[in-house]
């Protein structure tokens, strides 16, 4: 594997996934830290607004604003009236439900056969025809008809909204005995019952009207379509339009309103649709414990995240291959070296999950590959002694270190060390003498700066790296 330039390095995910559940302490504490802030700064915030509420004296207020204030307060109210209007009116009728594009149609056409005889010879009689005419088409459109019809069907719509639906018109043209009659409604299977009822009820009606003159009303049409009603659609756009400008404009006067000003616009808003406007009294919300302790995870990784990626200390074994270009000579790790802790039982479980593919090797068993790792190196190079060092080989514990070195002397292999020959002259001066260097390095205290120094120095003396132990 080539080295990588100085500086570069690559994160591992899976080591990052690692680092950040091995953490489970911090995760822990600031989750609840923050769940408790989050929390008590809501109940501090909802206790204040509470209390406010409480105190408001709407007359007292009203007495201190300026008139001008209150027509902006009026002019806000009546915009929120308006828009409340608009939407009750989309809400609640029954034609703004219908799709003005696929709109059912029930189209019922009638002609009124008088019995009126046009006699030259005689005098003539007056022509009652279009009076009966008027008198059906108003019967229609009254309100008798439709509370009939929704009596009857049990409609769940009001009798505005039934004269919505309903349209009439008598003779067009030349015609003089026609009504033409057409009712809409969403539910096409209710639409043959309204029909049915309606015929029913202007038999019974054309009994009643025979006083005015005799008469015969007869169906002549009926027919049940599905139509595109662009009137319809137009109306529902213009709707919506009004009340998408009515909201802008509102949105506009609440943003100069003060703080009274709004709070008497909530009161009077509120008043107006009949609601009761009550502070409820505050109370610690579960979900803000939720926010607050989810935060408070998310702020831990995230600082995880960034101590791993902006480390300038040695994080893993793998690096001094990807990013040093050396030989790892191996790596140890104890169990024993980890700090006790408070339910270090955790620690160990998730350190046997991470480990779980890997096989357990006891310590003086992974000296012993070291060592023979070290001896390897130097039959390549035909060598029979080493120098060990490292930048920070004075902190390396003492009883590892000891072993080691006997591990490599039973190879036959002579091992001297010293300290950092970066800064030691001493170790520098032996080292370079000897040639021949096995770094000793520790994860999570050795610097990628100061070993780069140690890498660049030993280059310039044209000295051996044979490899580099991760402890």
């Amino acid at each position: 594997m080539g080295t990588q330039e100085k500086g570069e390095r690559e994160i591992n995910l899976l080591d990052l996934f690692w680092k950040i559940l091995l953490n489970w302490r911090k995760l822990i504490c600031f989750g609840i830290l923050f769940a408790v802030l989050v929390s008590g700064m809501r109940y501090f915030l909802d206790v204040r607004a509470y209390q406010a509420f409480k105190s408001i004296d709407v007359e007292k207020i009203k007495e201190d604003m300026e008139p001008e204030e209150l027509k902006q307060l009026a002019d806000a109210v009546s915009l929120q009236r308006r828009i409340d209007d608009f939407n009750s009116y989309l809400e609640k009728s029954a034609i703004m439900k219908m799709d003005p594009y696929a709109k059912p149609m029930l189209e019922l056409q009638y002609y009124v056969q008088s019995d009126y005889i046009i006699n030259y010879t005689k005098d003539k009689e007056h022509d009652y025809t279009l009076e009966l005419i008027s008198m059906y088409c108003n019967y229609i459109s009254s309100g008798e008809m439709t509370k009939k019809v929704i009596e009857e069907l049990s409609l769940p719509i009001s009798q505005e909204d039934f004269a919505e639906l309903v349209t009439v018109s008598g003779p067009r043209g030349n015609d003089s005995g026609t009504i033409f009659f057409t009712i809409s409604y969403a539910d096409s299977e209710n639409l043959e019952k309204i029909s049915g009822v309606v015929k029913s009820l202007l038999e019974q009606k054309s009994s009643e009207f025979q006083e005015i003159g005799s008469h015969k009303l007869n169906l002549i049409n009926e027919s049940l379509n599905t139509v595109v009603d662009s009137s319809l659609a137009d109306k529902k756009n213009n709707i919506y339009n009004n009340v998408t400008t009515l909201e802008l404009q509102l949105k506009t006067a609440k943003a100069g309103l003060s703080e009274n000003q709004v709070t008497l616009f909530d009161l009077e808003v509120s008043e107006m649709r009949g609601e009761e406007l009550e502070e409820e009294e505050p109370v610690f919300h579960i979900k803000y414990m939720i926010l607050g302790m989810m935060a408070g995870i998310f702020l831990v990784c995230v600082w995880i995240a960034c101590k791993v990626i902006f480390a300038s200390k040695l994080q893993t074994a793998r690096e001094i291959n990807g990013r040093f270009g050396l030989r790892l000579l191996g790596a140890l790790e104890t169990s024993g070296s980890r700090k006790k802790r408070f339910l270090s039982s955790i620690d160990n479980l998730l350190f046997k999950l991470k480990n779980r593919r890997m096989r357990e090797i006891a310590v003086d068993q992974q000296l012993e590959v070291i060592a023979a790792n070290i001896m390897l190196s130097c039959k390549q190079r035909e060598i029979d002694s080493v120098y060990m060092t490292g930048s920070e080989y004075e902190k390396v514990d003492k009883s590892i270190l000891d072993k080691l070195k006997k591990e490599v002397s039973k190879q036959k292999i002579k091992v001297h060390d010293g300290g950092n020959i970066v800064y030691d002259a001493v170790s520098m001066q032996s080292a370079m003498e000897m040639g021949n260097l096995v770094l000793v390095e520790l994860k999570g205290i050795s610097s990628y700066h100061e070993i780069d120094k140690e890498v660049d120095l030993i280059k310039q003396y044209h000295a051996n790296i044979l490899g580099v132990v991760v402890l």
